[in-house]
């Protein structure tokens, strides 16, 4: 076992807001409100969330879904996500390299900052696509590798230089020994996605932050917010997140 993949068994550990209900309650419905969008009646359909932590959204999402399964590999957050759950709602210890479904079984996919954290983000994609109905779709959100603050440790350029400089950054930052994440640039993360129709939200959500409940980010109707909005396809190379809904070709 890799050390990225040993990591990973203890993620929800290193990262207590995986398991804060307040943040992850908003980040569900943003995510929630952009499957809505794009389906807007849900309700019928099965749903998976890949790397679903401490299940706090799976379980939401079970709101609104007959059938959601929650997949990891950290056991210990599996075990405490098992424990608030309703019986609709179920969480398997399992791997994203190596989903354990048929093809074309399911209709929804939530993969949230998902590739950065698995040993091959092309064999993640490629699982995503082999279980993937035809008539499915992928919510799927990635970290940009050229954000200036580093989304996880929250340090400026971390995910743009070279490995070993990136472990010694983090290790004179006191905020641990290895660099695990491996981001892609944008370029990178459209050619990972090059076998999917690709539906974008980014600036959607931008441009409508009530919409899709990121107020929190954009805030609401000001003269800021305005020239962000007007300047924001300028920069897009640039933003630190993507949203994309992805459905096979």
């Amino acid at each position: 076992m890799g050390k990225n993949r040993g990591r990973q068994l203890h993620l929800s550990k290193e990262h207590q807001i995986l398991r804060d209900v307040k943040s992850r309650r908003q980040k569900f419905k943003k995510i929630l409100s952009v499957l809505q969008d794009y389906h807007p009646n849900p309700q019928f359909l099965n749903c998976l969330d890949i790397g679903c932590s401490s299940g706090i959204i799976t379980t939401l999402l079970g709101e609104h879904c007959p059938m959601v399964i929650g997949m990891d590999i950290d056991r210990g957050a599996l075990y405490d996500a098992k424990e608030h759950s309703p019986p609709w709602v179920q969480f398997f210890i399992a791997d994203a390299m190596a989903l354990p479904f048929k093809e074309n079984s399911i209709h929804v996919i939530v993969c949230n900052h998902i590739y950065e954290h698995v040993p091959q983000a092309e064999g993640l994609m490629d699982e995503i696509y082999r279980v993937l109905s035809a008539e499915g779709f992928c919510y799927f959100s990635a970290g940009n590798k050229y954000v200036v603050i580093e989304g996880h440790y929250h340090l400026p350029f971390l995910s743009w230089i070279p490995k070993p400089l990136a472990h010694l950054y983090l290790r004179l930052a006191g905020k641990g020994d290895f660099y695990y994440e491996e981001h892609l640039s944008l370029r990178g993360l459209k050619r990972l996605v090059r076998r999917f129709r690709v539906h974008d939200y980014t600036l959607s959500i931008i441009r409508h932050p009530e919409k899709f409940h990121a107020t929190d980010l954009f805030g609401r109707k000001t003269f800021l917010r305005k020239c962000m909005v007007w300047f924001a396809p300028c920069f897009y190379r640039w933003f630190p997140t993507y949203i994309w809904v992805l459905t096979k070709k």
